[in-house]
């Protein structure tokens, strides 16, 4: 039996990885659809980000690759997915899927992939090929009994893809230019989601205010998929969900998921919305190449080093977790990443979980150095280069 882990090398066997992932997530209609869309509608797709395990020159187990360029602030990072993982049920507990997990690890390591995060249930799974968990957070929203009116100078009106394109991607560039997580969408992936992840349109609303449209809502049933507003258009922001709560409570339906930025609470709580928080243990997350990161997040350090008080500070900070090490040397407002370097005054000894939210500002220096029992100081500076922040994806572009 000659077993081979790689990508398919042309057309037929590519058909043949499709097929097998239809029948190792039950082969109905909409599994069809969906496995063909990635092929015909992802404007990132490419024949080897499909990695299989194949048996005998037929495909055994497959898992696939989504490439996103993924911000960190305002720095673009190249992120792998990793989605429609699945194994031909009569090969299933052959130890072939963890096989393809460790080949596309490789392959993501040796092709400019910096990151990968996936989603699952089976942590267990992937955390043997190196992913970690990463707790994300989203709200649920007690609807208030009253809601304010839609203000007269707002007009709600059914989104329509041939008018509102253009101003929903002009949105979402500016509303998410900063926002670690969310992802730098291209012309072809606007033009290509309705088919890629299909959605009722008949949920999604955009606001207008003189005749230009300022904010957008896209609902997934009863729960918030996605929405954006240009600065000085809460309010306009705030009667899309008005309009979205009263249809919601139309239905007799009195909770709605939200998982949104962090930074909403406010408004919802404004809206008389009962918050409260949900903690997921979904995600896992792996760096594929920790100096490729840092390279392309420098220009990000390098700003918020100048805009603080520790401009002049000179050293060097080393940080190592278990896969990998790196300093960066710092002199006049400059960092240069290392692999080796001076003596460095600061020496950050974490796990990986613990480096990925420091980069993303989920947790605080002061909290690395004291779980970990590190003799550091300079908190300061570390609190200046990695301030709090929220890793945040929307979730109508999971994978």
């Amino acid at each position: 039996m000659n077993i081979d882990y790689r990508a398919p090398r042309h057309e037929t066997e590519l058909e043949d990885t499709i097929e097998c992932s239809i029948r190792a997530f039950g082969g109905s209609e909409h599994i069809q659809h969906l496995f063909i869309n990635i092929v015909e509608h992802d404007p990132w797709f490419a024949l080897d980000n499909t990695r299989a395990c194949f048996v005998d020159g037929k495909a055994a187990s497959v898992v696939q690759i989504f490439d996103r360029p993924m911000r960190i602030g305002n720095c673009v990072l190249r992120m792998g997915g990793v989605g429609s993982v699945g194994t031909d049920p009569p090969h299933r507990r052959t130890g072939y899927s963890s096989g393809v997990l460790r080949d596309s690890v490789r392959y993501m390591q040796t092709t400019g992939y910096d990151l990968s995060i996936l989603f699952t249930g089976i942590q267990s799974h992937y955390a043997r090929a190196g992913w970690v968990m990463y707790p994300t957070y989203s709200m649920e929203l007690a609807l208030p009994a009253t809601l304010g009116e839609v203000p007269p100078e707002v007009a709600i009106e059914q989104y329509n893809p041939d008018r509102d394109l253009s101003a929903l991607r002009e949105i979402y560039d500016w509303f998410n230019a900063n926002r670690t997580g969310t992802f730098a969408r291209n012309a072809e992936y606007w033009d290509n989601r309705p088919r890629w992840r299909p959605y009722d349109p008949s949920l999604c609303w955009v606001a207008k205010r003189g005749g230009t449209t300022v904010a957008y809502l896209q609902a997934d049933q009863w729960e918030v998929g996605e929405f954006g507003y240009l600065p000085q258009a809460e309010e306009a922001m705030i009667a899309l969900c008005s309009h979205f709560f009263r249809r919601a409570k139309a239905e007799g339906v009195q909770q709605i998921g939200a998982p949104v930025p962090s930074v909403s609470r406010k408004m919802f709580e404004a809206m008389g919305c009962a918050v409260r928080g949900r903690e997921s243990n979904n995600a896992m997350l792996l760096i594929t190449n920790f100096e490729s990161l840092l390279t392309k997040i420098k220009p990000l350090l390098e700003t918020r080093l100048r805009d603080s008080d520790f401009s002049a500070w000179r050293g060097a900070i080393r940080i190592r977790y278990e896969a990998d090490e790196r300093t960066l040397a710092i002199r006049d407002g400059d960092i240069h990443i290392v692999k080796e370097g001076e003596a460095p005054k600061i020496n950050l000894l974490v796990s990986q979980v613990q480096l990925l939210k420091l980069l993303f500002g989920n947790i605080s220096a002061e909290q690395v150095i004291f779980s970990n029992g590190l003799e550091v100081r300079e908190t300061g500076l570390l609190d200046a280069l990695f301030p709090a922040g929220e890793l945040f994806m929307w979730r109508t572009d999971r994978f």
